[in-house]
C-alpha cells in the first residue's frame, strides 16, 4: 500500500533553509516496525506519522529519526500542522485558533495563527524550571569547549544549570566566532565539576546574530553530537528562556524573542518565543514559527515485517 507524505521546512519562511521533516498525513494502518523502515529510508532529522485524533484531539502524532523514535518537539508539531493545512485536514484559520496534537497520553495545544498570509504555528507548553547556580567555574569551561579566556561571558550573562523537562548547561558567549569555535571536549567535561551533573547536552548562545530580525543566536553542543553540526534546539528553548529570567531580572509581562539556529549558508531556522512570566505561577512559553512545503510523494509502505 502507498502512503502520501509531505516535505517540509520548517522554521522559515524561505525554501531550502531551515530543518527538513516529512510528514506522512494518512499513517493509520501502518506498524512502528513500518515506521521505523520508512524514516530511515527518508532518512531526514525527523519523519512525523500522524494518525487519526480522538475526541477533541485533531492528530495523534508519531516521530521517527532515521535510528529510533523520538518525542514530539516544537519542530515536529509545525511540520505536521503545515502539512495537515495543505491537505486540508486542518482549516486555515483567519485568527488565532488553538489545536490538540497528541503523542500517546500526553497532549499539546498548538497555537495557529496566519501572519501576512503566511502560518505561523507555535507550540505552548507550561514550564516550571530547576536552576543551579553550582557551574564549573570560567577555566573548566574554556577547557570543556576549547574556548579562549574572553570568550566566555560572565558580566552581563551567567552560566547555568537548567532544567525543564530536559536539562541544559546553558553557557553565554560573548561572540558569534566563539559559538561557532566551541568544541565539545569530553575528556575535559568528565574532569570538570559538571561530570557529575545530570547534564547531555551544552547550550551556547550569544546577543550577536546574523539576522536582523533575531535577538539570539544558540547552538547545541554534546558528546553524541558531531563538531561541525548544529542540531535543532526547539527542546532547550524553555531552559533557555528560564535562563533569560534568572539572569537578565525580567519583569512579570509577556514577553517576545527570535531566535537563530545555524549560519544563513547552512539551512538557518528562526523560531519565534513568546513568553508569560509570572512570580506566582508556570511560565508559560511559545514555541514556533514558519514553514515551506518543499515536496510530495508517496512511499510504498514495507511488507512482511516481523
Amino acid at each position: 500500500m502507498e502512503y502520501a507524505y509531505h516535505t517540509v521546512d520548517v522554521f522559515t519562511p524561505t525554501p531550502f533553509n531551515g530543518a527538513q521533516i516529512s510528514v506522512f498525513t494518512q499513517a493509520e494502518g501502518l506498524s512502528d516496525r513500518q515506521m521505523q523502515i520508512m524514516a530511515r529510508e527518508i532518512n531526514h532529522p525527523e519523519t512525523v506519522f500522524i494518525l487519526p485524533g480522538r475526541d477533541n484531539i485533531s492528530a495523534e502524532l508519531k516521530v521517527f529519526s532515521p535510528q529510533s523514535e523520538r518525542a514530539v518537539g516544537s519542530h515536529s508539531v509545525v511540520a505536521a500542522a503545515r502539512a495537515l493545512v495543505h491537505s486540508k485536514a486542518l482549516p486555515v484559520v483567519s485568527q488565532d485558533c488553538t489545536v490538540h496534537f497528541a503523542q500517546g497520553s500526553k497532549i499539546f495545544n498548538v497555537v495557529l495563527s496566519q501572519t501576512e498570509g503566511r502560518l505561523l504555528t507555535q507550540l505552548s507548553m507550561s514550564v516550571n524550571s530547576q536552576i543551579d547556580r553550582y557551574v564549573p567555574d570560567t577555566q573548566e569551561l574554556q577547557s570543556a569547549l576549547g574556548l579562549g579566556p574572553n570568550d566566555i561571558e560572565t558580566i552581563k550573562a551567567k552560566t547555568l544549570f537548567v532544567s525543564c523537562d530536559s536539562s541544559y548547561l546553558i553557557v553565554p558567549l560573548r561572540s558569534l566566532d566563539a559559538v561557532y569555535r566551541a568544541r565539545f571536549n569530553l575528556e575535559a567535561w568528565s574532569r570538570s565539576s559538571a561530570s557529575s551533573a545530570p547534564v547531555n547536552e551544552v547550550l551556547v548562545y550569544c546577543r550577536e546574530t546574523e539576522s536582523l530580525q533575531t535577538d539570539f543566536h544558540l547552538r547545541i553542543l554534546g558528546a553524541h553530537i558531531a563538531q561541525d553540526e548544529s542540531p535543532p534546539v526547539g527542546a532547550a528553548i524553555p531552559a533557555f528562556v528560564a535562563s533569560l529570567c534568572e539572569t537578565r531580572g525580567l519583569a512579570d509581562g509577556t514577553h517576545a524573542l527570535w531566535l537563530e539556529r545555524g549560519r544563513k549558508a547552512e539551512r538557518q531556522s528562526i523560531l519565534k518565543v513568546e513568553f508569560v512570566k509570572k512570580a506566582t505561577a508556570a511560565m508559560v512559553v511559545r514555541v514556533g514559527g514558519d514553514a515551506v512545503l518543499i515536496a510530495s510523494g508517496s512511499m510504498h509502505a514495507p511488507e512482511n515485517i516481523s
